[in-house]
């Protein structure tokens, strides 16, 4: 678990990276590096293994500053995917905080996501922890070499459906910060609710300073991102942090409280957005957006997203009008 300090107000927990080699774990991190000031986050350290010093796995630490006045680091592991190095991976999930499921989105890839997945939840058991006990995001990587249909299969048969879900290409950077902006959001939450009981009323000015609402961990996250002027993409991708975590919210319901799909699957009202497709042009005014939904159960259904784009003014109407 998180290592808490009292005396020095400082919190330190752990974020693995999980999934079958070359899902796209230390690109992850490396695409985080690239993208944080270096005030917010330290070296990406090479740590040897035990079985093989040859071998080792990625550790970043980051920085998210104080969040409702105690000072806030984590530490990015990525794991080993030799298939040799079983015991280390196992090892580095001992008292871990969260985890992040890399998937490769790739259908030739799918039973090793598969395998992955399940050596992650023995690994856990032999903590005493299930999955469903710890902090998680889920992300499909490499989506630009995947069918969107094979992601959507790769995630029926993962059953991860409570959980975030993201698409990501790391090695452009794309849906690597919103994971992590997630995954952070989330373990700082468990760690506020896990705390022991509340410390004695402080005096009444103190009260009032501290009714103001603390910046979230997402917020953190935002500021620890490069200025925009030296990172052109970085106003979109904070910005797409809150959305994205605003479309994984449950929600999206019709009159009658479900979505059906034509083949006669019934998917539950507490829904969430699995995968976003690309958008395709269809006309000349009208966008079709490909949606992957899914419930709690595991359970995916397509949705064919059409936006139609009107002009407020025709082009000419002013001439006619005047």
């Amino acid at each position: 678990m998180a290592e808490v300090s009292r005396d020095r107000a400082e919190v330190n927990a752990r974020i693995v990276y999980w999934g079958c080699e070359g899902a796209g774990k230390s690109q992850n991190l490396r695409a985080a590096f690239s993208k944080l000031r270096p005030d917010h986050r330290g070296e990406i350290k090479q740590v040897p293994t035990r079985i093989d010093p040859t071998v080792g796995y990625e550790v970043l630490p980051i920085s998210l500053g104080e969040i409702a006045g105690v000072r806030t680091q984590l530490e990015l592991i990525a794991v080993p995917g030799h298939r040799e190095q079983t015991p280390t991976r196992k090892q580095l999930l001992d008292q871990v905080d969260g985890v992040v499921f890399v998937a490769d989105a790739r259908a030739e890839r799918a039973e090793q996501n598969v395998a992955s997945l399940r050596e992650l939840q023995q690994g856990l058991a032999a903590y005493g922890r299930r999955l469903d006990q710890v902090p998680l995001v889920v992300q499909y990587n490499k989506r630009d070499l995947a069918d969107p249909y094979a992601i959507e299969d790769l995630h029926r048969r993962l059953g991860l459906g409570s959980a975030p879900v993201f698409e990501a290409v790391a090695t452009q950077g794309t849906g690597v910060l919103q994971t992590l902006s997630t995954i952070s959001k989330r373990v700082i939450r468990v760690l506020r609710d896990q705390a022991p009981g509340a410390a004695p009323a402080p005096p009444a000015r103190v009260a009032e300073a501290a009714a103001a609402t603390p910046p979230t961990p997402v917020e953190r996250m935002e500021s620890a991102m490069l200025a925009e002027a030296e990172h052109p993409e970085a106003g979109a991708v904070a910005e797409a942090a809150r959305g994205a975590e605003a479309l994984l919210q449950p929600g999206w319901t019709t009159a009658a409280g479900e979505i059906e799909r034509p083949a006669g699957v019934r998917l539950g009202a507490d829904l969430t957005i699995v995968s976003v497709g690309t958008a395709v042009r269809s006309g000349d005014r009208e966008v079709a957006l490909p949606l992957v939904l899914g419930d709690a159960s595991g359970r995916t259904g397509t949705l064919l997203l059409t936006l139609r784009l009107d002009a407020l003014i025709e082009p000419g109407a002013d001439e006619d009008s005047a």
